[in-house]
């Protein structure tokens, strides 16, 4: 499975060129002086600035009206066509019919403005809340230089491919939604009823329901339609399907697997739409070596000059301790790192655990700091009366370990969150396919295996290091870039088209953000400005 390589790929938009202009003069540059409300009639709006250059540029004559007007119909009913396909609402980019032809002509630039924008960076803010890194890893987009290439007769196609996302991720997932909005508009399935697991050999009358709805999706062959029994071919394609949405492929019908199944083909083509979002966030190109991590996946991999190097599985955070998305650096490695227990759990799980058991901390190779330096046995936690405290009330710090909490090599990141890619001790979890169960940092399944890749000069002297128990922290050649990201939708090679749960409860977010975002702009800017 892979997320960002950078293979890039042409996109072949088939559109329509044509070119004309108009002259309007006066009067388009006394409604962009006046601040009207024509440059910001899109959702969301753009800049006032983007078109006041454009036509400032131009001497404020029309770019779209008179013997114009033709073309720019064309480019506008190329954008219907387009639109769909790459995962935006077409309604957003429709032009009211109004009889000004000045109005008209600032709406088309704002109109073709904004579907650069949304094709390019995407429509919704990349904020956390939504799955995003931060809007600084964006590409910058230069709108005027779109709109003037438009205006001087360059086709839709050639002007929006070198600015819209190349990655090969990106171009597959747009395969996958077409895919999902044929099977909507043919009807999608059925919702099979709720009701008991149903496992090997069992029969129930909502089988023919489950063989339907998994031939739609193609993981059962369209001669296995019949039967009130989960048998064998029924259980391979079960566990084929719970393979492409991360559940255990155990091949019973469960209350999770149920759920998966009855989830639309509309809810699905949304789903995947949100995702083509998250990848017009990310930057044009990415650096030839980095890390990704799919937080709801819980995949890791490193990429070297396009290829993945190393995949493994890691543990992320829960739903209370969230994994925070970011793009960042890894800057250093830490063998036999110490862990600094935070305040917060040192609060709400040790503390309980002291008053319990006193000899916790000893017993866990913890030592309370900057307090009792001189009384051995309190700065274990002995004869300290526990109970007294709501409030943890010291710092604690665990030495390095095969029981340290970060296991016995960290991976330092560059952000201000105390985030860090780490081992752990607790490595049956790692056999587990539901893996949100971290306090928020990521915890690597081959960590060694990472140190050695990353720090070849010392990759023979990495096992030894460990087993001594010293502290050591090697700096990177070079800084390596990481992605935590939140990808929900992805399609392999091949065609394989993958969902993961809403684990934080990003895409919903988006997908109400991209919602309110799709309404067309309003017949407004003939009305007079307020006078003050």
């Amino acid at each position: 499975m892979s997320f960002i390589r950078p293979l890039y790929v042409a996109a072949a938009l088939v559109l329509i060129p044509g070119l004309f202009c108009a002259d309007a003069r006066a009067s388009i540059a006394a409604r962009l002086a006046e601040d009207s409300a024509v440059i910001q009639v899109g959702e969301p709006p753009l800049e006032s600035d983007l078109i006041r250059a454009f036509y400032s540029e131009r001497g404020f004559k029309a770019a779209w009206s008179g013997e114009a007007r033709p073309r720019a119909d064309k480019l506008l009913a190329q954008i219907q066509a387009v639109a769909a396909g790459e995962g935006l609402r077409p309604q957003a980019y429709v032009v009211p019919n109004i009889n000004n032809a000045d109005d008209r002509d600032l709406l088309i630039s704002e109109t073709l403005a904004r579907f650069a924008r949304d094709l390019s960076i995407g429509r919704v803010a990349p904020t956390r809340q939504v799955g995003g890194m931060g809007a600084e890893i964006r590409p910058k987009l230069d709108g005027t230089a779109i709109l003037r290439e438009l205006a001087a007769g360059r086709e839709l196609a050639a002007t929006l491919i070198p600015v819209q996302p190349a990655y090969a991720g990106y171009h597959r997932l747009k395969v996958a939604l077409a895919r999902y909005e044929k099977l909507a508009a043919d009807g999608g399935w059925s919702v099979i009823p709720d009701g008991p697991s149903i496992k090997a050999g069992m029969e129930d009358a909502r089988l023919p329901l489950v063989r339907k709805r998994l031939i739609v999706t193609g993981e059962l062959a369209t001669n296995q339609s019949q039967g009130n029994t989960l048998d064998a071919p029924l259980i391979e394609a079960v566990k084929r399907f719970q393979g492409r949405h991360g559940i255990d492929p155990d091949g019973a019908i469960g209350k999770q697997t149920l759920t998966a199944l009855n989830i639309s083909a509309e809810e699905r083509v949304r789903q995947v739409a949100a995702n083509l979002e998250r990848w017009r966030w990310m930057p044009r190109r990415l650096d030839s070596t980095h890390i990704a991590v799919n937080l709801p996946a819980a995949h890791f991999e490193l990429v070297r000059e396009g290829r993945i190097d190393m995949a493994m599985r890691v543990v992320v955070g829960d739903i209370q301790h969230q994994t925070p998305t970011m793009a960042t650096t890894m800057t250093s490695v830490v063998i036999n790192p110490t862990w600094t227990v935070p305040p917060s759990i040192a609060t709400k799980e040790i503390l309980p655990k002291l008053r319990k058991d006193p000899g916790y901390l000893a017993n866990n190779n913890m030592r309370i700091l900057d307090a009792f330096d001189g009384d051995f046995e309190k700065s274990q936690g002995l004869g300290i009366d526990w109970s007294k405290y709501s409030k943890f009330p010291y710092r604690l710090r665990q030495k390095p370990g095969s029981d340290n909490a970060l296991g016995q090599v960290k991976f330092n990141l560059d952000n201000g969150d105390d985030i860090y890619l780490h081992d752990t001790p607790k490595r049956q979890y790692f056999g587990r396919i539901f893996r949100a169960l971290s306090h928020g940092c990521v915890r690597l399944e081959r960590p060694t295996d990472l140190a050695k890749l990353l720090l070849p000069a010392q990759a023979d002297k990495l096992d030894e290091w460990v087993l001594d128990d010293t502290t050591r922290t090697v700096k990177l050649d070079k800084p390596l870039t990481v992605y935590l990201m939140y990808m929900t939708a992805w399609s392999d090679e091949d065609g394989t088209v993958h969902f993961r749960e809403d684990l934080y409860g990003h895409d919903s977010r988006l997908k109400t953000a991209l919602k309110r975002r799709q309404q067309p702009p309003q017949p407004q800017v003939s009305q007079e400005p307020v006078k003050k």
